[in-house]
Order: C-alpha cells, then sequence, then structure tokens
C-alpha cells in the first residue's frame, strides 16, 4: 500500500498511474475477496479503510501552483476577509489535514517562469504569439481536465464508500476530515483563473461535487460531536465566497426542513426522508439526529451582511425557502383535498426568532444596497411580508417585530428596487388584524401613485410591468374602503408630503390626466375643515383619481377590467357620501367606450358597470338629470356604427350588450316620455337592429373581403365571446325562415358563399333577437305607470286580469269554449298572444251611459305578461278634456264611431270642425303701434294692388266655409228628428269591445289580416297558454349559503348541525333577499315549496328573479313510519333542493383550510351538482370590524370531465362576472347588494361557459312561434 500510495502523488503525466491505483483501491474497497489476505485474516478492515481515505486525500493537491501572491485576489475575498474575523484567526481546528497533504511536493515539476517569474512571463505573451507557449497551454489543460476527471471518480469512490461500507465511528471521523480537508484546502483559496497558463481552476471545477459528498457524508455519519460540527462551521465561512457554497447550503437546510415537516406535522407534510443531490438519494436518518442536524445546518452560514454581494441574495433567497416551508405547510399538495391543518405549524414570532435578525438587518440596508445587494433586500421584503401577511391563530406578533416592520416597509417603499417586490408581496397585508397597519395606508398609496397611472420610475425587476401593475391594484382593492370607515382616524404628522411631492411633478400627467383630477377635486373639495379634522376621508381623492386615471392609460385588457370592477365597487360604496360621484364616473366609462379602441372584453366589463349603476339612478337624477339621456344617445350613436361597420361576427357581443344597457338606462323611469329626440333617435338604433336581414339583403352583392381561413380557426378554437346571452336554442337555429328563403332565392351561389351567409347569419339573428326584445320592452313599458316595486310581487295580478282563471271559470259554467264570446284570444306576427276580455257590463260610473264598450287587454309577448284596461268614450265635439292615463280615451276612438255615422261628410272638413286647434299668441310691448297691413303698401302700387287681390281671394274662402258648416249643422239638426228604424241594427248585447279595438288598431283591413290569427278556444288553447305563463319571463337564479367556523369542518356540520349562526350572517342573508313566506308567493321559488322551508330569501327586479336557498331555514323533517329521523335527510334534502345551483356563498369566520369547502360541497353531490363559484364572506374583526375580505374560488373541479373543463375556462376568465373580485375588501353597508350583483353575474357566466343558457326571451319566442304553426287557420273576410 506504502507503493500504491506514492503514485497519488505523481505528477499529471503520469496520471495513467494514478488512474490504476484508483481503480485498485476500489476494488478493495468494494469487493471483499479480492482484498489482501491479511486485512481480511486480521479484522484490519477499518484501519485498512482510512489508509485507504488518506491516500485519496493525496491526489487533490493541485499540479499547478497558484499565482504568487503578488497578484492581486479577486474583490470578493478581499471583501470576505475584511468582514469575517475568522480567516485572519490562526485556524488550530483546521489543521487536522496537513499531515496528509505532502507540502511543495510538486514544485520542480513545472518551469518556475509559470509561477515566481510570472510577470515577464505575461510580458513576453502579450508582445508576441509563442507558439511553443501555446502549445503547452494545450497539453497542460487536458492534462489537468484528466486530473479534475480523475478527482471526481476518486470522490464517487468516496460517496459510494460511506453509502455501503459499515464504518466505525473512528472510520467516519477520519473519511468526514478526509473530505473536509480537501473541501476546505481546494475552496478557500479564490474563485476564478488565477494561473498565468490560463487553465482551468481545479477547485472551481470540484466545488459542486466536492460540497455534494461533504453534506452528504457528512448526514450519513450522524455524527452529533460538538467538536466536529463547530470545525465544519469555521471551514464553512472560508468557503462563502463561492456561490455554489451558499446554494449547496440552502437545498440542504431546506432538504432536512421538509423532513422536520414531516415529523412535526404527520405524513402528509414534508417529506419521509431526506431528500439531497436530487430525489433519487434519499437518506434515513435517526430522528434525534435530523433534529440536531437541522438546527446546526441552518446556523452555519454567517450573517447575510457578511457575505459578498452576489451571495448575500442567494442567502436570502435560501432563508426565503426556509420560511416558505414552515410558514406554508400545505404548500406542497396544489388538490382541495386536504386534512384538518395541524395548529402546531411554527407562528410569525417562532420564525422571527429564528431569522427575524437577518432579515430586518437586510432591509434596514434598501437605501444603501449596491445594484449586487438590492434584490437580496427586496427578497428580504418579500419574506418578511409572508410572514406578517399569515393569520396568527395561537398569539399576536410582539410589538417589537411589528413596529420593525412597519419602519422596514416605509424605508422599502421609497426604494425603487424594493417597491414592485413589497407591491406583489402585500396584496393580503391589509386583510389582517395587525395591529396600527393601517396607518400605512397613506404610505401604500404614495407608492401606488408610482405605479398607477403611469410608472414614475425605472423599474429594474424582472417582474413584468402589466404584473407589477395589477399587484397594485389589488393593493388598492384592500384599502379603498377604509376612508369612509376609519374617518376618525388620525395620521402622524407630514403623512401627506409624499403624496404632496408627487403632485408638484405634474410632467408624467396629460391634459386628459389634469381635467380628471379638478374633475375629482370638486366632488371631493379638500379646502373645508371636515377633513383635516378627518384625514382619512381626503385620502378618497387619491384612491378615485389613481382608478380613473388609470383606467384612461392602461393598456392592459387584464388590468383594465380589473379596474373597471374596482370603479364599480368604489362607486357603490362611496355614493351615499358623494351622490355626485355616479354621473361623473359613468360619464368617464362613456367617453372611453365611445373612443372605439377598447378590446371587446374591456367593452363587455363596461357595460356591465354601466348596467349596475342603473340601481343608483335616485342619485343620478339628484346631480344630474342629463346624466342618462346623454349615456343613451351616446349607445345608440355607438351601435349605428357598429352596425354600419359591417363586421358583425366581430362586433355582435359588443351590439347586444349596448341594447341591454340601453334598454335598462330608458326604464329605470320615464325620463324619456318628454325627450322626443332621444326616443326617436332610440327608435332609429333598434330599428336598424330589427331591420338588419333587410340591410343585409340589400348589400348581398356588394363584394367583400375573402376570410382568412387561419384567422377564423384561431377565432373558433379560442374561448368564446363573453355573456353571449341571446344565443339561439339549436332547434330555433334550424328553423330560421331567413336561412330558407336566402337559399331558395340565391341557388346560384357556391358552397363557400353559402357556408360564410350561414356563419354571418347567426350573429345577425342575434343582433335582431336583441333589437327586438328592447324594442318589446320600450313599447310595454313605457308610459305604463306601474305601481312603484312591481316587479316584487311575483307577478301577483287580481282575478279579473287572469285570462286563464276566467276561462275555466267559464268552462265550468258553460262546457263549451267556442260559444264564449266575452273572451277572445288572437296570435299576432308570431309574437304576441293577444287576449281580449269584455268587461263592458262590469263597468259603470255615474253620469256615462250604459254599455260603454270597455276591455282588458292581456298581451303575452317575449318579454312577459302585460295588462291594458281600455274602454272607448264617446264626447261631444268640444275642447279636449284631460285624459286618463290608465283609460284609452283618445280622438281615434271618437273617429271611428263617428265615421260609421257620418260617412258622407268630406273627411277633410269634418277633421277640421273637430279638431280644436291652438296656437299659441304672445302680446308685444309695443303692439299697438304696429302697422296694419292696408298701411304697409303705399296705395296704387303693384305690390298695394296684389294684397288687395289676396285679400279678396281670402274672403271668399272665408264666406265658403263659413256656408259649409251651415249646411252641416242642419243636417246634424235634421238627424234629430228621423225616425229610426223598427228594430235595432247595433248588436248590444254580444260584446264588441275587440271588434273596436281590432278595428282601430287595423288588423280587421283586408290588408293586414295576414298579420293575425284568431284562436279556437279550446282546452289544448287553455294548457299552451298556462305553459306559456310557466315559462319564465326573467331569468330566475338560485344560490347556496352557508355558514363555517372554518374550512375544518362536516358536511354535517355545514348543512344540518351548524354552529350557532352570527347575527351578521343573518343580517347579511336577509341584505341578499327580502323574506318572503312560501305558501303566499307568486314568483320564482327555485325548489322549495311550503311543505320544506316557510320563508325564502326572494330579490327581483326588471329583469331578474333572485332566490337563496339557506339550508338552516328549512323545516326539520318529518319522522318515517318506524318513528325514526334520518341524520342525514336534511342533508339529501337540501342536495337536492339546490342541485341546480352555479354559485355558493360561504360566510367563513376563520379562512384556515377554506378551500376545502369547495371540494366538501362538490363532493357529497357528485352526481347533480353544478357549482363551479364559490364566493367566501370572512368578516375581519378586531381593529377592522365592519369590513369583509372577500375570496372567490373557481376550482377545477367538477361531476365529469366537460365541468371541469368549463371550471377551467372559467377560472382563467374569472373577471367575465363582478363587481367583487377575489381579495378586495368590502363594508357592511355595501355587502349584501354587491354579492348579490356578483352572484347574478357569476351564474349567468357559468351558464356561459357550459353552453346552457338562453334568455328567457328566446325560449318564449320559440314557444309562441310553435302555437302559431299549431293553429294556423285561415278565416273568412267576414269573419
Amino acid at each position: 500500500m506504502e507503493v500504491i500510495g506514492q503514485g497519488f502523488n505523481l505528477p499529471l503525466e503520469d496520471m495513467a498511474i494514478t488512474n490504476d491505483d484508483v481503480e485498485i483501491y476500489a476494488r478493495w474497497l468494494f469487493e471483499q475477496n479480492v482484498r489482501p489476505q491479511a486485512v481480511i485474516q486480521e479484522g484490519l478492515e477499518q484501519e485498512f479503510y482510512q489508509i485507504i481515505f488518506h491516500h485519496f486525500s493525496l491526489l487533490f493537491q493541485p499540479r499547478i501552483a497558484r499565482a504568487s501572491s503578488a497578484t492581486p485576489s479577486p474583490p470578493i475575498h478581499d471583501q470576505h476577509a475584511s468582514t469575517n474575523p475568522i480567516n485572519n484567526s490562526a485556524s488550530k481546528n483546521a489543521t487536522f489535514h496537513l499531515n496528509m497533504l505532502p507540502v511543495s511536493v510538486h514544485n520542480g515539476i513545472m518551469p518556475m517562469s509559470f509561477n515566481s517569474s510570472s510577470n515577464n512571463f505575461s510580458q513576453t505573451s502579450n508582445n508576441q504569439a509563442n507558439p511553443q507557449t501555446t502549445a503547452i497551454k494545450e497539453t497542460l489543460s487536458q492534462l489537468v481536465q484528466r486530473h479534475i476527471e480523475l478527482c471526481k471518480k476518486t470522490l464517487k469512490v468516496l460517496t459510494m464508500a460511506g453509502r455501503t461500507l459499515r464504518l466505525s465511528e473512528e472510520t467516519w471521523s477520519v473519511l468526514l476530515k478526509v473530505v473536509l480537508g480537501i473541501t476546505d484546502y481546494l475552496l478557500k483559496e479564490p474563485s476564478g483563473d488565477a494561473c498565468n497558463l490560463n487553465v482551468m481552476n481545479m477547485a472551481d471545477e470540484l466545488c459542486d461535487n466536492l460540497l455534494q459528498v461533504l453534506f452528504e457524508l457528512w448526514l450519513r455519519s450522524n455524527t452529533m460531536d460538538v467538536e466536529m460540527w463547530d470545525i465544519l462551521k469555521n471551514c464553512f465561512v472560508r468557503w462563502t465566497h463561492r456561490p455554489k457554497t451558499i446554494q449547496h447550503w440552502s437545498l440542504t437546510s431546506l432538504a432536512l426542513t421538509k423532513r422536520i415537516q414531516n415529523l412535526i406535522y404527520g405524513e402528509k407534510e414534508g417529506t419521509d426522508g431526506v431528500y439531497i443531490n436530487g430525489p433519487n438519494i434519499k437518506l434515513d436518518l435517526p430522528i434525534e439526529f435530523v433534529y440536531y442536524a437541522w438546527h446546526r445546518i441552518i446556523y452555519l452560514i454567517p450573517h447575510p451582511l457578511q457575505l459578498p454581494s452576489s451571495n448575500f441574495t442567494l442567502a436570502i433567497l435560501g432563508i426565503g425557502n426556509l420560511v416558505d416551508a414552515l410558514n406554508f405547510p400545505n404548500s406542497n399538495r396544489g388538490n382541495l383535498e386536504n386534512t384538518k391543518t395541524n395548529s402546531n405549524h411554527p407562528d410569525g414570532n417562532t420564525l422571527l426568532h429564528m431569522f427575524g435578525t437577518y432579515l430586518f438587518d437586510a432591509t434596514s440596508k434598501a437605501l444603501k444596497a449596491d445594484q449586487e445587494q438590492q434584490r437580496g433586500c427586496a427578497e428580504a421584503f418579500a419574506t418578511l411580508c409572508k410572514i406578517f401577511c399569515k393569520q396568527q391563530k395561537r398569539e399576536p406578533f410582539l410589538r417589537t417585530y411589528i413596529e420593525r416592520f412597519y419602519a422596514a416597509l416605509t424605508i422599502g417603499l421609497k426604494s425603487d428596487a424594493c417597491l414592485p417586490t413589497i407591491l406583489l408581496s402585500c396584496t393580503e397585508l391589509f386583510t389582517t388584524d395587525l395591529e396600527g397597519v393601517r396607518m400605512l395606508v397613506p404610505n401604500f398609496i404614495s407608492a401606488i401613485r408610482m405605479v398607477l397611472p403611469k410608472l414614475r420610475f425605472i423599474c429594474k425587476t424582472s417582474v413584468s410591468i402589466d404584473n407589477l401593475r395589477l399587484a397594485a391594484i389589488k393593493v388598492l382593492s384592500t384599502i379603498m374602503c377604509m376612508p369612509n370607515h376609519f374617518d376618525k382616524v388620525e395620521f402622524k404628522s407630514g403623512w401627506d408630503c409624499d403624496i404632496n411631492s408627487q403632485n408638484e411633478n405634474s410632467s408624467l400627467i396629460g391634459e386628459q390626466e389634469l381635467l380628471i383630477t379638478e374633475l375629482i377635486r370638486v366632488l371631493y373639495d379638500t379646502s373645508n375643515d371636515v377633513d383635516l379634522e378627518h384625514p382619512f376621508l381626503s385620502l378618497k381623492f387619491y384612491i378615485l383619481e389613481v382608478l380613473l386615471m388609470s383606467l384612461k392609460t392602461e393598456t392592459s385588457s387584464y388590468n383594465m377590467r380589473y379596474i373597471l370592477h374596482l370603479i364599480n365597487v368604489y362607486v357603490i360604496e362611496d355614493v351615499p357620501f358623494c351622490p355626485g360621484l355616479v354621473g361623473t364616473v359613468v360619464k368617464l366609462i362613456q367617453d372611453k367606450i365611445l373612443t372605439m379602441q377598447l378590446p371587446a372584453d374591456v367593452t363587455l366589463v363596461a357595460f356591465d358597470v354601466l348596467m349596475d349603476f342603473v340601481n343608483l339612478y335616485d342619485f343620478v337624477k339628484r346631480d344630474s338629470k342629463n346624466v342618462a339621456r346623454e349615456l343613451v344617445l351616446a349607445l345608440s350613436r355607438y351601435v349605428d356604427t357598429l352596425i354600419t361597420a359591417g363586421k358583425l361576427a366581430q362586433t355582435y357581443p359588443l351590439i347586444v350588450q349596448a341594447y341591454d344597457c340601453m334598454i335598462k338606462w330608458i326604464l329605470v323611469s320615464q325620463w324619456i316620455v318628454d325627450d322626443r329626440d332621444c326616443y326617436k333617435a332610440v327608435i332609429d338604433t333598434l330599428s336598424k337592429g330589427i331591420t338588419i336581414f333587410d340591410r343585409e339583403s340589400a348589400t348581398i352583392n356588394t363584394p367583400t373581403e375573402p376570410v382568412n381561413v387561419e384567422k377564423k380557426k384561431r377565432r373558433d378554437t379560442a374561448f368564446p365571446q363573453t355573456k353571449q346571452l341571446f344565443q339561439l336554442p339549436p332547434r330555433v337555429n334550424k328553423g330560421s325562415h331567413h336561412n330558407n328563403n336566402q337559399s331558395d332565392n340565391n341557388p346560384n351561389h357556391t358552397t363557400n358563399t353559402n357556408s360564410n351567409s350561414a356563419t354571418r347569419k347567426k350573429e345577425e339573428v342575434a343582433v335582431k333577437m336583441a333589437a327586438e326584445y328592447c324594442m318589446s320592452q320600450f313599447v310595454n313599458q313605457l308610459g305604463r305607470f306601474a305601481p312603484p316595486y312591481e316587479h316584487s310581487l311575483g307577478g301577483f295580478r287580481p282575478d279579473i286580469v287572469d285570462d286563464v282563471l276566467q276561462l275555466k271559470k267559464l268552462k265550468a259554467e258553460h262546457k263549451n269554449l267556442s260559444e264564449i264570446s266575452s273572451i277572445r284570444c288572437f296570435l299576432i306576427d308570431k309574437r304576441s298572444l293577444l287576449t281580449i276580455i269584455d268587461v263592458t257590463n262590469h263597468v259603470h260610473k255615474d253620469a256615462e251611459p250604459n254599455n260603454i264598450p270597455s276591455i282588458v287587454a292581456v298581451i303575452r309577448d317575449t318579454t312577459g305578461k302585460y295588462v291594458w284596461s281600455m274602454e272607448t268614450r264617446y264626447k261631444e265635439n268640444v275642447m279636449p278634456t284631460k285624459q286618463s292615463t290608465l283609460k284609452i280615451t283618445s280622438s281615434n276612438a271618437d273617429n271611428t264611431s263617428n265615421k260609421s255615422e257620418h260617412s258622407n261628410i268630406n273627411s277633410s272638413i269634418r277633421t277640421s270642425q273637430e279638431t280644436n286647434l291652438i296656437v299659441p299668441t304672445a302680446i308685444a310691448v309695443n303692439e299697438e303701434e304696429l302697422p296694419s297691413m292696408d298701411k304697409v303698401f303705399v296705395p296704387e302700387t303693384d305690390e298695394w294692388k296684389q294684397w288687395k287681390m289676396v285679400k279678396t281671394l281670402m274672403n271668399r274662402q272665408e264666406e265658403s266655409e263659413k256656408l259649409i258648416i251651415m249646411q252641416r249643422e242642419n243636417e246634424q239638426k235634421s238627424d234629430k228628428y228621423r225616425a229610426s228604424p223598427f228594430k235595432s241594427n247595433v248588436d248590444d248585447k254580444n260584446p264588441r269591445g275587440y271588434r273596436l279595438l281590432l278595428s282601430q288598431i287595423g288588423y280587421l283591413l283586408p290588408e293586414n289580416r295576414k298579420h293575425i290569427t284568431s284562436l279556437c278556444l279550446n282546452d289544448s288553447i287553455i294548457s299552451e297558454m298556462e305553459k306559456l305563463d310557466r315559462l319564465n319571463e326573467r331569468d330566475c337564479i338560485s344560490i347556496s349559503a352557508y355558514y363555517a367556523k372554518s374550512g375544518n369542518i362536516t358536511l354535517s356540520e355545514l348543512i344540518e348541525s351548524p354552529p350557532p349562526l352570527s347575527q351578521e350572517f343573518v343580517q347579511f342573508i336577509h341584505c341578499l333577499g327580502w323574506p318572503v313566506k312560501t305558501s303566499e308567493h307568486k314568483g320564482f321559488k327555485g325548489k322549495l315549496d311550503a311543505s320544506i322551508s316557510d320563508t325564502i330569501p326572494y330579490y327581483s327586479d326588471r329583469t331578474t328573479e333572485f332566490v337563496v336557498n339557506v339550508p338552516y331555514f328549512l323545516k326539520e323533517p318529518t319522522a318515517d313510519d318506524n318513528g325514526r329521523n334520518d341524520a342525514g335527510r336534511l342533508t339529501a334534502i337540501y342536495q337536492q333542493i339546490s342541485s341546480e345551483d352555479h354559485v355558493c356563498v360561504i360566510w367563513i369566520e376563520d379562512l384556515s383550510n377554506y378551500k376545502s369547502i369547495a371540494s366538501l360541497i362538490n363532493n357529497s353531490n357528485c352526481t347533480n351538482s353544478k357549482a363551479m363559484v364559490y364566493i367566501f364572506i370572512n368578516p375581519l374583526k378586531n381593529s377592522a370590524n365592519g369590513l369583509y375580505w372577500i375570496r372567490i374560488l373557481v376550482p377545477s373541479i367538477g361531476s365529469s370531465q366537460a365541468n371541469i373543463l368549463a371550471s377551467q375556462r372559467l377560472n382563467e376568465n374569472a373577471l367575465i362576472f363582478g363587481p367583487l373580485v377575489d381579495g378586495i375588501v368590502v363594508s357592511r353597508h355595501a355587502l349584501g347588494s354587491m354579492v348579490r350583483s356578483t352572484a347574478i353575474s357569476a351564474h349567468q357566466a357559468c351558464r356561459v361557459v357550459t353552453d346552457t343558457y338562453t334568455r328567457p326571451y328566446a325560449i318564449r319566442k320559440e314557444y309562441i312561434e310553435e302555437m302559431t304553426h299549431r293553429h294556423r287557420t285561415r278565416l273568412p273576410l267576414s269573419q
């Protein structure tokens, strides 16, 4: 062995011999049968191993000496040496390996000029290219590379020895000392090429391998020798100038931390072993040693500020990984099926005890750090924010740590390098219960204004600008409701210095932004003393300014939709305190839409926001009555522009949504009745949509651009346009007359033309249906003078106008409906079902003759059921009196009756007599001084003669008119004495009101008979009318609502035996909908009835009926025949009731493990559950009482693969519903309305992505058309 051992000292050119030595030793180590017999017989295996390990260490001495001391060392090592006193002291504990490496054993191998005369050699090489020197360098590079590979091979042998051989404690000590000595000898040297021969540095090449072998063998040894660990720490400090050292420390610490997680938190957490150097190397270590090694390894590195700048960042990143592993023990599992969270995970104080000194000291250097250290400071802020943003269950943070954290944030928000990281990490900071955290609101608003609406600094981080702006928007969503909530909170003096300094820099602000700023300043006048006493209120100016100006300048589609939702929430939050806010925001959004430059998805969200503002019309009309008018006119121009452009394939969802928004603002009140120009513009715009087919047929021969096949493919496979709510059912599309007519009229069209026409037809049908829907609403609602909140009655109407009920009663009396004449039914234009009930005998008033034709018209069309009461009045030819608002008593009815009796009178003369024109006149101040026409012209002139001629003609005309009037009066007098016939030809017994109405409308004219179809009353008609009434007139939506303490609950606790309901939760449910009695309710009930529930939380408006299914309002199930009451019966009943609910609202007191509730609800009813969106409401307690944190979850779970894919699509496009967004904080007074609006919007989005949504309008339209086809009859003209 002495001979073989000398082979490890051989020079580079003899490395082949050394390689053979390594092979021999490897066989002796791992093949017991080839070892020397003396070793086997005398049991000298351990001593034998130790000798081999010593000999192996000789191989690792570099054969080429390093540069002389005159060569300057790298600056990193200089900095390290100056900050680390261990390098300057005598390393007594590290000298144990010097006897293993012969000192200067290879000094004579290389020429001296390569070492001591390096300067001369370098000078020569710079002056001329020496071929011999180049050849020597290439040869040396090959030899050094061979030496390095042999060293790597030896390290593998040492690693395998530690894995496979049974080593004694002494042998382990020798092996560790050998490896540690080799590592320290090589890695303590400066990194980089320090040899003038420009060959590779052996230490740099072996650094990674040496550290891997060292950490693995050190852990495998299970040594708990304090002296050995101290030696490792002292040596480790000398290697920290190398990045690989910090990286391996970080990986080893993290591997031990995950094993600690498994030992503390159970099998579901961490790992079942220590995995180092990859997932395939698992160390099964004793539990006691794992705890000891974890503690020693974590504190192996010195203070990060003592490290070089590059390694400082790596150390902070390593600490951040450790904090993440400890702070979020469940983060390694991406699914929702997690168990109850172990309450023994370390709290924030524990983590700060461990790493707080490192992190706080690192953040204190944020403003003074160089460019390399700035990233490390930013990472330190990110780690601290993760610690402080997590809710503390056991103990709150120590006040010392909170104060240091706030001080650090105050500094970090002023650093351009740290500001982006802080914003990205603090999106949930203000949702915590940290004491005094809301005092940082001014600092964060100042920081947000550095990012929004325009970036005011040079961002050097790797974060994209859009993501940075999104983070700022999310932070803003958590603080924008606080000014009204904390209006009496005082700030420290000088809190607004940073904000004011930003306002002074107006170079980045454009003209439009300045106008917005001045407009907001008028809304929030900050000059009064109230704002000085309540500084929190003054922040509203800056918050609204950021939101509105960001909407003007933002370019990211996702961010713009997010901002629009926040604007919606902010307006609803603040409108009670600032009524003029609505009109201002509506005007700005309106102008933004009219630029025609917004992406389609952003425009759709903007329309949603405008429609949500309809509910705030009372505030709008108080501030400005022209807001609604200007918006409607703007939308009319917008739709006209899109229809004229003709690109319906891309724009039809925008047209449909614009129609919907426009009609909601029109019908919010009767303001448009007196605005002739506005309603004419609306009618023109709707008419363009209704006649879209005629427009297309007129321009069908115009040349069109060729269709790009690739673009069409991308459009068809992409996510569908949001809220295509006028999509027809499949059979409606198939039965479209227009497709058939166009194909018949154009037989010569090619296949490609027909396919393009079919593609266009889908968009045209959607626009036409939307326009018809809005026109029907416009006609039926305008001027109707319905009682306030009639929609809240759930469709309740008196029996006198219930035609179906009256038909059933008449059938019971007469048994032959065809003989009934008091009720007539007609189908008009395949759009409406008109029922006319003659109520002539029921209407009698004093001072009026009997048998006045009076009717009740019940109109069923695609938008619903409407009832009009009408009567015809016969009046004398006197001045028209004021007409009743609920009865049709217009002059048209008088004309109809008079025409039948006096048909021989010239119509023009009768019209001139019966129509009393009132011409308004005004008396001038000097009217008496005005000359007459006779005095204007000079006598005997041509003008005077012309005037005389005109005057003569005028006199003749007056005499002629008087004569005609006298003749007519004589005829009327003679009629009074005319003998009446023996038998009256007027049938005053049978109802005639329906004939008068149809005649007056014009449907009795022969040319109009094709538009009306008379229905023969029978049982089939009655059943069809009942079925039509059962078809929803409005969107009927039901959602589920639950109450939970935390996510760690069972299904029984969630439904059957919940904890005591909080008063806030009950109030919230009543804000979602008012309680109605199930037995008396006439409107939508979902799947509830009086046998299951006594009351229902119900809400409705003009377009929606909304029901909340609450399990705690259900009746207890009765016992079965055997007297048993199944414990799960209530759960089964509720699952059946809520099976159609797409949205679940969960009031949760503690958000711990809240995502598991979604999985619990879905798995409990996996076959029928359609829930896709889960809205969690978490009340912020303690200092934030009255504020609520909203979490919105769209998990990728479902009962089928199609449902899972739909959930994924919705999750990727979660901003298509709102106004609430995930992570927002709202106040109590706006919570109920915003949750309800979000639930309705989310329900519609779920139906859209699952392709199951059709507007009630389309369904009713299809049914009426089917009725028309079934009852198509042709009656004689006499009937």
